[in-house]
Protein backbone atom coordinates (compact mmCIF):
# COMPACT_ATOMS: atom_id res chain seq x y z
CA UNK A 1 0.00 0.00 0.00
CA UNK A 2 2.43 2.46 0.70
CA UNK A 3 4.66 1.80 -2.14
CA UNK A 4 1.18 2.35 -4.11
CA UNK A 5 0.49 5.64 -2.36
CA UNK A 6 4.18 6.56 -3.25
CA UNK A 7 3.67 5.77 -6.84
CA UNK A 8 0.69 8.42 -6.76
CA UNK A 9 2.62 11.05 -5.19
CA UNK A 10 5.08 11.17 -7.76
CA UNK A 11 2.75 10.95 -10.56
CA UNK A 12 1.08 13.74 -9.23
CA UNK A 13 4.60 15.46 -9.17
CA UNK A 14 5.08 14.38 -13.04
CA UNK A 15 1.87 15.47 -13.77
CA UNK A 16 2.47 19.37 -12.18
CA UNK A 17 2.47 22.08 -14.16
CA UNK A 18 4.31 25.14 -13.60
CA UNK A 19 2.57 28.64 -13.93
CA UNK A 20 4.20 32.11 -14.74
CA UNK A 21 4.74 34.64 -12.08
CA UNK A 22 5.18 38.69 -12.64
CA UNK A 23 7.41 40.36 -9.45
CA UNK A 24 7.65 43.92 -10.25
CA UNK A 25 8.22 46.70 -7.84
CA UNK A 26 10.15 50.08 -7.49
CA UNK A 27 13.06 50.67 -4.77
CA UNK A 28 13.50 54.35 -5.15
CA UNK A 29 16.70 55.78 -4.28
CA UNK A 30 18.45 52.28 -6.01
CA UNK A 31 19.38 53.01 -9.76
CA UNK A 32 20.79 50.45 -11.55
CA UNK A 33 21.19 48.02 -8.56
CA UNK A 34 20.70 43.86 -8.50
CA UNK A 35 17.73 42.23 -7.71
CA UNK A 36 17.12 38.54 -7.23
CA UNK A 37 14.41 36.03 -6.56
CA UNK A 38 16.08 33.42 -4.41
CA UNK A 39 14.22 30.14 -3.12
CA UNK A 40 15.60 27.12 -1.55
CA UNK A 41 16.76 24.05 -3.31
CA UNK A 42 15.30 22.56 -0.41
CA UNK A 43 13.94 23.34 2.86
CA UNK A 44 16.09 20.73 4.97
CA UNK A 45 19.59 21.75 3.42
CA UNK A 46 18.60 25.67 2.97
CA UNK A 47 20.95 26.11 -0.14
CA UNK A 48 20.16 28.93 -2.01
CA UNK A 49 19.22 28.88 -5.45
CA UNK A 50 18.61 32.55 -7.60
CA UNK A 51 15.61 31.57 -9.92
CA UNK A 52 15.69 34.82 -11.97
CA UNK A 53 17.61 38.29 -11.74
CA UNK A 54 17.91 41.58 -12.90
CA UNK A 55 18.58 45.30 -12.07
CA UNK A 56 16.69 48.54 -11.39
CA UNK A 57 16.22 51.24 -14.35
CA UNK A 58 17.12 54.79 -13.31
CA UNK A 59 14.09 55.74 -11.64
CA UNK A 60 14.72 52.24 -9.28
CA UNK A 61 11.94 50.21 -11.20
CA UNK A 62 12.29 46.35 -11.61
CA UNK A 63 10.36 43.47 -13.28
CA UNK A 64 11.21 39.40 -12.80
CA UNK A 65 9.08 36.77 -14.46
CA UNK A 66 9.87 32.98 -13.79
CA UNK A 67 7.45 30.02 -13.92
CA UNK A 68 6.78 28.57 -10.43
CA UNK A 69 5.37 24.86 -9.82
CA UNK A 70 4.55 24.55 -6.14
CA UNK A 71 4.43 27.03 -3.17
CA UNK A 72 7.89 28.40 -1.85
CA UNK A 73 9.17 30.20 0.39
CA UNK A 74 11.05 32.62 -1.30
CA UNK A 75 12.96 35.91 -0.70
CA UNK A 76 13.46 39.18 -3.07
CA UNK A 77 16.87 40.21 -2.67
CA UNK A 78 18.09 43.91 -3.41
CA UNK A 79 22.02 44.02 -4.34
CA UNK A 80 23.04 41.80 -0.47
CA UNK A 81 19.67 42.61 1.16
CA UNK A 82 16.87 39.72 1.44
CA UNK A 83 13.31 40.01 2.82
CA UNK A 84 10.87 36.75 2.61
CA UNK A 85 7.70 36.20 1.62
CA UNK A 86 5.60 33.32 -0.08
CA UNK A 87 5.24 32.55 -3.75
CA UNK A 88 2.42 30.87 -5.30
CA UNK A 89 1.98 29.52 -9.14
CA UNK A 90 -0.02 32.08 -11.16
CA UNK A 91 -0.22 35.02 -8.53
CA UNK A 92 1.70 38.27 -9.80
CA UNK A 93 3.21 40.58 -6.91
CA UNK A 94 3.72 44.02 -6.51
CA UNK A 95 6.59 45.32 -3.96
CA UNK A 96 7.80 48.58 -2.86
CA UNK A 97 10.90 48.67 -1.20
CA UNK A 98 11.23 50.63 1.67
CA UNK A 99 14.21 53.19 1.99
CA UNK A 100 16.41 52.27 5.12
CA UNK A 101 19.04 54.41 7.14
CA UNK A 102 20.49 52.22 9.40
CA UNK A 103 24.12 51.05 8.11
CA UNK A 104 26.24 47.89 9.07
CA UNK A 105 28.52 45.62 8.46
CA UNK A 106 27.65 43.07 5.29
CA UNK A 107 25.09 40.96 6.60
CA UNK A 108 24.73 42.71 9.96
CA UNK A 109 21.58 44.95 9.18
CA UNK A 110 17.90 44.54 8.81
CA UNK A 111 16.26 42.34 6.55
CA UNK A 112 15.19 43.87 3.12
CA UNK A 113 11.66 45.62 4.19
CA UNK A 114 9.27 45.81 1.53
CA UNK A 115 5.56 46.43 1.23
CA UNK A 116 3.91 44.10 -0.46
CA UNK A 117 0.55 43.44 -2.87
CA UNK A 118 -0.41 40.40 -5.19
CA UNK A 119 -3.52 39.42 -6.97
CA UNK A 120 -4.24 36.94 -4.61
CA UNK A 121 -2.65 37.90 -1.07
CA UNK A 122 -4.53 35.54 1.21
CA UNK A 123 -1.56 33.24 2.01
CA UNK A 124 0.91 35.74 2.50
CA UNK A 125 -1.59 37.85 4.51
CA UNK A 126 -2.88 34.96 6.30
CA UNK A 127 0.69 33.57 7.48
CA UNK A 128 1.58 36.69 8.29
CA UNK A 129 -1.48 36.92 10.98
CA UNK A 130 -1.45 33.85 12.13
CA UNK A 131 2.57 34.30 12.75
CA UNK A 132 1.44 37.39 14.89
CA UNK A 133 -0.90 35.36 16.87
CA UNK A 134 1.16 32.77 17.63
CA UNK A 135 4.04 35.00 18.67
CA UNK A 136 2.13 37.35 21.00
CA UNK A 137 0.91 34.13 22.76
CA UNK A 138 4.37 32.88 23.05
CA UNK A 139 4.99 36.40 24.36
CA UNK A 140 2.29 36.33 26.81
CA UNK A 141 2.63 32.82 28.21
CA UNK A 142 6.14 32.21 27.92
CA UNK A 143 6.39 30.88 31.55
CA UNK A 144 3.12 29.20 31.76
CA UNK A 145 4.33 27.36 28.81
CA UNK A 146 7.44 25.70 30.24
CA UNK A 147 6.91 25.84 33.89
CA UNK A 148 2.99 24.70 34.14
CA UNK A 149 1.59 21.21 34.63
CA UNK A 150 -1.98 22.09 33.61
CA UNK A 151 -1.90 22.35 29.54
CA UNK A 152 -5.32 23.21 28.93
CA UNK A 153 -4.29 26.76 27.98
CA UNK A 154 -1.86 25.33 25.00
CA UNK A 155 -4.80 22.80 23.86
CA UNK A 156 -7.15 25.30 23.76
CA UNK A 157 -5.19 27.67 21.79
CA UNK A 158 -4.30 24.81 19.43
CA UNK A 159 -7.64 23.81 18.96
CA UNK A 160 -8.78 27.68 17.96
CA UNK A 161 -5.78 28.21 15.60
CA UNK A 162 -6.68 25.22 13.92
CA UNK A 163 -10.12 26.21 13.62
CA UNK A 164 -9.58 29.44 12.89
CA UNK A 165 -6.77 28.86 10.32
CA UNK A 166 -8.47 24.96 8.61
CA UNK A 167 -9.51 25.60 5.01
CA UNK A 168 -9.88 23.61 1.52
CA UNK A 169 -7.39 21.86 -0.10
CA UNK A 170 -6.62 23.40 -3.05
CA UNK A 171 -2.81 24.38 -3.03
CA UNK A 172 -3.01 27.50 -1.07
CA UNK A 173 -4.96 26.42 1.46
CA UNK A 174 -3.40 23.21 2.14
CA UNK A 175 0.00 24.96 2.43
CA UNK A 176 -1.15 27.35 5.19
CA UNK A 177 -3.10 24.71 7.02
CA UNK A 178 -0.30 22.66 7.21
CA UNK A 179 1.81 25.73 8.00
CA UNK A 180 -0.14 26.18 11.21
CA UNK A 181 0.21 22.57 11.79
CA UNK A 182 3.74 22.27 11.87
CA UNK A 183 4.13 25.59 13.46
CA UNK A 184 1.48 24.52 16.19
CA UNK A 185 3.02 20.87 16.90
CA UNK A 186 6.08 22.36 18.03
CA UNK A 187 4.37 24.59 20.67
CA UNK A 188 3.09 21.50 21.63
CA UNK A 189 6.69 19.73 21.53
CA UNK A 190 8.20 22.30 23.43
CA UNK A 191 5.59 22.54 26.07
CA UNK A 192 5.60 18.60 26.88
CA UNK A 193 1.83 18.63 25.94
CA UNK A 194 2.33 15.53 24.69
CA UNK A 195 5.08 12.67 24.55
CA UNK A 196 7.65 12.17 22.03
CA UNK A 197 6.40 9.52 21.07
CA UNK A 198 2.76 11.03 20.41
CA UNK A 199 4.49 14.09 18.41
CA UNK A 200 6.19 11.47 16.26
CA UNK A 201 3.44 9.17 15.71
CA UNK A 202 0.70 12.32 15.11
CA UNK A 203 3.06 14.44 12.60
CA UNK A 204 5.54 12.07 11.20
CA UNK A 205 5.25 8.85 11.07
CA UNK A 206 4.05 7.19 7.50
CA UNK A 207 2.86 10.24 6.78
CA UNK A 208 3.62 13.09 3.50
CA UNK A 209 6.55 14.70 4.03
CA UNK A 210 6.16 17.98 3.28
CA UNK A 211 9.25 18.62 1.38
CA UNK A 212 8.35 22.27 0.20
CA UNK A 213 6.61 23.60 3.61
CA UNK A 214 9.64 25.64 5.82
CA UNK A 215 6.98 25.50 9.02
CA UNK A 216 7.37 21.28 8.58
CA UNK A 217 11.16 21.42 8.10
CA UNK A 218 11.86 23.47 10.79
CA UNK A 219 9.85 21.55 13.44
CA UNK A 220 11.11 18.32 11.81
CA UNK A 221 15.07 19.42 12.22
CA UNK A 222 14.59 20.67 15.47
CA UNK A 223 12.41 17.60 16.74
CA UNK A 224 14.86 15.12 15.80
CA UNK A 225 17.67 16.88 16.54
CA UNK A 226 16.00 16.52 20.19
CA UNK A 227 14.35 12.98 20.02
CA UNK A 228 17.63 11.11 18.73
CA UNK A 229 19.10 12.75 22.08
CA UNK A 230 16.53 11.81 24.71
CA UNK A 231 15.95 8.32 23.24
CA UNK A 232 19.33 7.75 23.73
CA UNK A 233 19.04 4.71 20.91
CA UNK A 234 22.88 4.38 20.74
CA UNK A 235 26.07 5.67 22.62
CA UNK A 236 27.95 8.38 20.87
CA UNK A 237 31.24 6.17 20.53
CA UNK A 238 28.46 3.86 18.18
CA UNK A 239 27.96 6.65 16.63
CA UNK A 240 31.05 7.60 15.82
CA UNK A 241 32.20 4.23 14.83
CA UNK A 242 29.07 3.50 12.31
CA UNK A 243 30.59 6.64 10.52
CA UNK A 244 33.77 6.03 10.57
CA UNK A 245 33.06 2.64 9.48
CA UNK A 246 31.41 4.32 6.15
CA UNK A 247 28.66 1.62 5.66
CA UNK A 248 25.62 2.65 5.81
CA UNK A 249 23.95 -0.23 7.25
CA UNK A 250 25.33 0.32 10.08
CA UNK A 251 24.66 3.59 10.84
CA UNK A 252 21.10 3.21 10.20
CA UNK A 253 20.86 -0.19 12.23
CA UNK A 254 21.46 2.74 15.06
CA UNK A 255 18.07 4.47 14.20
CA UNK A 256 16.14 0.96 13.61
CA UNK A 257 16.11 0.30 17.45
CA UNK A 258 13.53 2.47 17.57
CA UNK A 259 10.13 0.38 16.57
CA UNK A 260 8.71 3.91 15.44
CA UNK A 261 11.24 4.95 13.15
CA UNK A 262 11.86 1.48 11.84
CA UNK A 263 8.24 1.04 10.08
CA UNK A 264 8.59 4.18 7.77
CA UNK A 265 11.85 3.86 5.83
CA UNK A 266 11.33 7.14 3.99
CA UNK A 267 11.08 8.78 6.92
CA UNK A 268 14.02 7.21 8.60
CA UNK A 269 16.13 7.72 5.88
CA UNK A 270 15.56 11.59 5.82
CA UNK A 271 16.20 11.89 9.62
CA UNK A 272 19.63 9.89 8.95
CA UNK A 273 19.93 12.49 5.62
CA UNK A 274 20.10 15.59 8.88
CA UNK A 275 22.02 13.61 11.59
CA UNK A 276 24.59 12.89 9.19
CA UNK A 277 24.83 16.58 8.27
CA UNK A 278 24.56 17.73 11.98
CA UNK A 279 28.00 15.95 12.42
CA UNK A 280 29.64 16.93 9.47
CA UNK A 281 32.09 19.32 11.85
CA UNK A 282 31.83 17.27 14.35
CA UNK A 283 35.57 16.82 15.47
CA UNK A 284 35.08 13.30 16.37
CA UNK A 285 34.10 12.53 12.82
CA UNK A 286 36.19 12.97 9.71
CA UNK A 287 34.09 14.72 7.23
CA UNK A 288 35.21 12.76 4.38
CA UNK A 289 33.24 9.93 6.11
CA UNK A 290 30.13 11.95 6.76
CA UNK A 291 30.81 13.22 3.20
CA UNK A 292 30.78 9.30 2.07
CA UNK A 293 27.18 7.94 3.78
CA UNK A 294 25.81 11.37 1.92
CA UNK A 295 26.75 10.26 -1.37
CA UNK A 296 25.27 6.87 -0.94
CA UNK A 297 22.11 8.25 0.27
CA UNK A 298 22.23 10.58 -2.69
CA UNK A 299 22.69 7.66 -5.21
CA UNK A 300 20.76 5.30 -3.11
CA UNK A 301 18.23 6.10 -0.87
CA UNK A 302 14.76 4.86 -1.48
CA UNK A 303 13.14 8.37 -2.15
CA UNK A 304 13.95 10.52 -4.89
CA UNK A 305 13.01 13.80 -2.60
CA UNK A 306 15.60 12.01 0.10
CA UNK A 307 17.96 12.07 -2.92
CA UNK A 308 17.75 15.90 -3.76
CA UNK A 309 18.00 16.39 -0.13
CA UNK A 310 21.43 14.63 0.04
CA UNK A 311 22.37 16.35 -2.70
CA UNK A 312 21.98 19.61 -1.71
CA UNK A 313 23.36 19.33 1.62
CA UNK A 314 26.93 18.01 -0.07
CA UNK A 315 26.99 20.97 -2.00
CA UNK A 316 26.19 23.02 1.22
CA UNK A 317 28.89 21.34 3.45
CA UNK A 318 31.50 21.38 1.04
CA UNK A 319 31.22 24.99 -0.07
CA UNK A 320 34.35 27.00 0.51
CA UNK A 321 35.82 23.93 2.72
CA UNK A 322 39.32 23.21 1.97
CA UNK A 323 40.26 22.23 -1.60
CA UNK A 324 36.71 23.29 -3.14
CA UNK A 325 36.94 25.56 -6.11
CA UNK A 326 37.39 29.47 -5.30
CA UNK A 327 34.85 31.78 -7.19
CA UNK A 328 36.06 33.56 -9.88
CA UNK A 329 36.30 36.74 -10.15
CA UNK A 330 37.20 39.60 -13.06
CA UNK A 331 38.08 43.04 -11.48
CA UNK A 332 39.51 46.11 -12.67
CA UNK A 333 42.75 47.79 -11.04
CA UNK A 334 43.45 51.29 -10.24
CA UNK A 335 45.11 51.71 -13.55
CA UNK A 336 42.27 49.92 -15.59
CA UNK A 337 43.54 46.35 -15.99
CA UNK A 338 41.37 43.44 -16.25
CA UNK A 339 42.11 40.81 -13.21
CA UNK A 340 41.48 37.30 -13.24
CA UNK A 341 41.22 34.62 -10.60
CA UNK A 342 43.14 32.42 -12.58
CA UNK A 343 46.64 35.31 -13.41
CA UNK A 344 47.83 34.20 -9.94
CA UNK A 345 47.62 30.48 -10.40
CA UNK A 346 51.31 29.12 -9.19
CA UNK A 347 50.71 30.86 -5.97
CA UNK A 348 49.07 31.15 -3.00
CA UNK A 349 47.00 34.11 -2.61
CA UNK A 350 45.50 36.37 0.15
CA UNK A 351 42.29 37.68 -0.45
CA UNK A 352 41.88 40.68 1.63
CA UNK A 353 38.35 42.49 1.60
CA UNK A 354 37.94 45.89 2.50
CA UNK A 355 35.88 48.61 2.55
CA UNK A 356 36.74 52.11 1.71
CA UNK A 357 35.30 53.55 4.72
CA UNK A 358 36.50 51.60 6.80
CA UNK A 359 40.13 53.30 8.51
CA UNK A 360 40.43 50.58 11.11
CA UNK A 361 41.03 47.79 7.93
CA UNK A 362 44.49 49.78 6.90
CA UNK A 363 45.89 48.30 10.75
CA UNK A 364 46.59 45.41 9.13
CA UNK A 365 48.14 46.66 6.39
CA UNK A 366 52.14 46.58 7.76
CA UNK A 367 51.18 42.86 9.15
CA UNK A 368 50.16 42.08 6.25
CA UNK A 369 53.25 43.36 3.79
CA UNK A 370 55.25 41.56 6.65
CA UNK A 371 53.72 38.67 6.01
CA UNK A 372 54.56 39.05 2.08
CA UNK A 373 58.19 39.68 2.83
CA UNK A 374 58.71 36.43 4.67
CA UNK A 375 57.08 34.34 1.84
CA UNK A 376 58.79 36.27 -1.22
CA UNK A 377 56.75 34.63 -4.57
CA UNK A 378 55.26 32.38 -2.78
CA UNK A 379 52.29 34.33 -2.07
CA UNK A 380 50.78 37.38 -3.13
CA UNK A 381 48.24 39.19 -1.66
CA UNK A 382 45.21 41.05 -3.06
CA UNK A 383 43.11 43.72 -1.64
CA UNK A 384 39.63 43.92 -2.78
CA UNK A 385 37.66 47.73 -2.10
CA UNK A 386 34.06 47.88 -1.69
CA UNK A 387 32.21 50.87 -1.50
CA UNK A 388 32.92 54.52 -2.10
CA UNK A 389 36.16 56.39 -2.63
CA UNK A 390 39.05 54.38 -3.17
CA UNK A 391 41.76 57.34 -2.82
CA UNK A 392 41.87 56.94 0.87
CA UNK A 393 43.10 53.36 0.63
CA UNK A 394 45.34 53.84 -2.27
CA UNK A 395 47.27 57.22 -0.75
CA UNK A 396 47.69 55.46 2.36
CA UNK A 397 49.32 52.42 0.94
CA UNK A 398 51.48 54.81 -1.68
CA UNK A 399 52.73 57.04 1.96
CA UNK A 400 54.04 53.15 3.31
CA UNK A 401 55.32 51.50 0.58
CA UNK A 402 52.66 48.95 -0.15
CA UNK A 403 53.09 47.19 -3.51
CA UNK A 404 50.44 44.30 -3.54
CA UNK A 405 47.38 45.06 -6.54
CA UNK A 406 44.43 46.65 -5.21
CA UNK A 407 41.18 46.06 -7.05
CA UNK A 408 37.69 48.05 -7.08
CA UNK A 409 34.65 45.65 -6.42
CA UNK A 410 33.06 47.82 -9.37
CA UNK A 411 28.90 46.77 -8.01
CA UNK A 412 30.20 42.79 -7.99
CA UNK A 413 28.85 42.49 -5.16
CA UNK A 414 27.88 38.83 -5.05
CA UNK A 415 31.83 38.26 -5.15
CA UNK A 416 31.20 39.50 -1.83
CA UNK A 417 27.95 36.59 -0.78
CA UNK A 418 30.18 34.10 -2.61
CA UNK A 419 33.47 34.55 -0.39
CA UNK A 420 30.63 34.96 2.60
CA UNK A 421 32.05 38.32 3.67
CA UNK A 422 30.08 39.71 6.61
CA UNK A 423 32.36 42.30 8.08
CA UNK A 424 35.06 44.49 6.71
CA UNK A 425 38.24 43.71 7.05
CA UNK A 426 37.49 39.72 5.59
CA UNK A 427 40.64 37.47 4.57
CA UNK A 428 40.38 34.49 2.63
CA UNK A 429 43.62 32.05 1.71
CA UNK A 430 43.56 29.87 -1.90
CA UNK A 431 46.27 27.40 -2.68
CA UNK A 432 48.09 27.65 -6.00
CA UNK A 433 45.40 25.69 -7.54
CA UNK A 434 42.75 28.18 -6.93
CA UNK A 435 40.93 26.23 -4.52
CA UNK A 436 40.07 27.18 -1.29
CA UNK A 437 42.72 26.87 1.26
CA UNK A 438 41.00 28.62 4.69
CA UNK A 439 37.70 30.80 4.31
CA UNK A 440 37.36 32.83 6.35
CA UNK A 441 41.30 33.11 7.59
CA UNK A 442 42.07 34.91 10.61
CA UNK A 443 42.78 38.57 10.67
CA UNK A 444 46.98 39.06 10.98
CA UNK A 445 46.94 39.52 14.82
CA UNK A 446 45.41 36.34 15.40
CA UNK A 447 48.44 33.96 14.18
CA UNK A 448 47.11 34.53 10.30
CA UNK A 449 50.76 33.16 9.77
CA UNK A 450 50.94 30.12 11.55
CA UNK A 451 47.70 29.26 9.42
CA UNK A 452 49.23 30.04 6.43
CA UNK A 453 52.18 28.08 7.33
CA UNK A 454 50.43 25.34 7.64
CA UNK A 455 48.69 25.01 4.72
CA UNK A 456 51.66 25.35 2.47
CA UNK A 457 53.20 21.93 4.17
CA UNK A 458 49.59 20.69 3.75
CA UNK A 459 49.23 21.78 0.11
CA UNK A 460 52.84 20.80 -0.41
CA UNK A 461 52.09 16.87 1.32
CA UNK A 462 49.02 16.49 -0.69
CA UNK A 463 50.75 17.34 -4.21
Amino acid sequence: MKKLIAFILSLQALMAVSQDVELAGTAIGHPDELVRLICYKDQFSRQDTTWANTRTDVWGNFSLSVNVEKTNYAFLALGLKKGDFYLEPGNNYQFQILDDTIKGSVYDQMPLQFNLDAEDDRLNSMIGQFNYEYNVFLYENQRYIIRAKDKSRIRDFVEDMKTNYAFGLDERENYLTNYVRYTLASLEWISKSKADSVILAEYFLNREILFENIAYSDFFRDFFKEYLNTQKLYRYDELVSAISSQEMTRVDSLLVRDELLAADDQLRELVLITLLAGNFHNQDVAKKDILHLLSQLHLSAKSLENRRVAKNYIEKLTYLQYGSKAPVFELTSQNGQIVHLDDFKGQFLLLNFVSANCNPCLFDFQQLSDIQQLHGNKLKILTIITGGNTDITMKYMAENNFNWPVLSLNGNILLLESYQVKTFPAYVLLNPDATIAMAPAPPPNENLELFIKGFMSRYQNNK
